[in-house]
């Protein structure tokens, strides 16, 4: 199925020259509900960005159409300067084929709330699939590279094991492996720890932290953890109601918000 969302222009932003990701007048309906109202937002190359938000805002429904697993009503998504699920033709935006948009999302990794571990793969096994049948990477390769990520996210005794045999936390951290094993440009973080028992949700963010802290990969991470959002980003965006509501340094957002709304949910969620 083809769409054609209405193209939304706007100037670049001259301190952000070619962003890793340009969201642009993004909009987004299910049905007569719009959960997306018109989503302007630059990343650039290696910055770390955590979206905040409640429940209902349009923070995972953004984060979704980053890489293309939710389609857009208008407006447009550049990753690296190519279109993210859409091709430009005659003024129009066409959506890709499938197996098109598939090509193009190597380069976006993607972690979800669930793990979506194969549960008959070892946690290497699960770490190289992808490179070695999508990327055609020698198993060689593929398995020396699986198993420095797997050292890298605290693993590395843990490659023989199934995912029956790892907790929660283990999972996660090989599902950020297996994402990172594509070589990805960026990494999208869908609320990695909600699905995880208190006492291992450290031990995934620590992991995130790393991540961040050694740069190279632009990042978006969506999360209730406030205090991680605070500790890792470079920029805070807060969403309401599907807009962006308020964006800045993690020490503005948090400690001297600008708008009523963003102290609203902060005095709500930092109690």
């Amino acid at each position: 199925m083809t769409t054609t969302p209405d193209i939304v222009t706007r100037s670049a932003d001259p301190a952000a020259d070619d962003p890793m990701i340009r969201i642009s007048g993004v909009r987004k309906s299910y049905g007569s509900t719009e959960v997306l109202k018109g989503i302007d937002l630059d990343i650039p190359t290696g910055e770390t960005v955590c979206i905040i938000g409640p429940s209902g805002s349009g923070k995972s429904t953004l984060l979704r159409t980053m890489n293309h697993l939710e389609d857009i009503s208008a407006g447009s998504i550049t990753v690296d300067g190519d279109l993210v699920g859409y091709r430009l033709k005659r003024g129009k935006l066409y959506e890709l084929r499938e197996s098109e948009a598939c090509r193009r999302r190597l380069e976006i990794g993607m972690v979800f709330q669930h793990f979506n571990l194969f549960p008959h793969m070892t946690a290497l096994e699960n770490v190289t699939f992808a490179p070695i049948k999508v990327k055609r990477e020698s198993p060689a390769a593929a398995t020396e590279y699986a198993r420095s990520l797997l050292a890298r996210v605290g693993l590395a005794d843990k490659e023989g094991s199934y995912p029956s045999k790892l907790s929660g936390g283990q999972q996660q951290r090989v599902a950020i492996a297996r994402a990172l094993a594509m070589r990805p440009k960026v990494m999208l973080f869908d609320e990695p720890t909600s699905a995880l028992d208190p006492e291992l949700v450290g031990e995934v963010l620590s992991v995130i932290k790393d991540l961040a802290r050694t740069g190279g990969i632009t990042m978006v991470v969506v999360t209730h953890e406030m205090g991680f959002a605070r500790e890792v980003s470079d920029r805070v965006v807060f969403m309401d109601a599907g807009t962006i509501v308020e964006v800045g340094p993690p020490a503005q957002v948090f400690d001297t918000p600008a708008h009523d709304r963003t102290r609203t949910f902060l005095s709500a969620v930092l109690r």
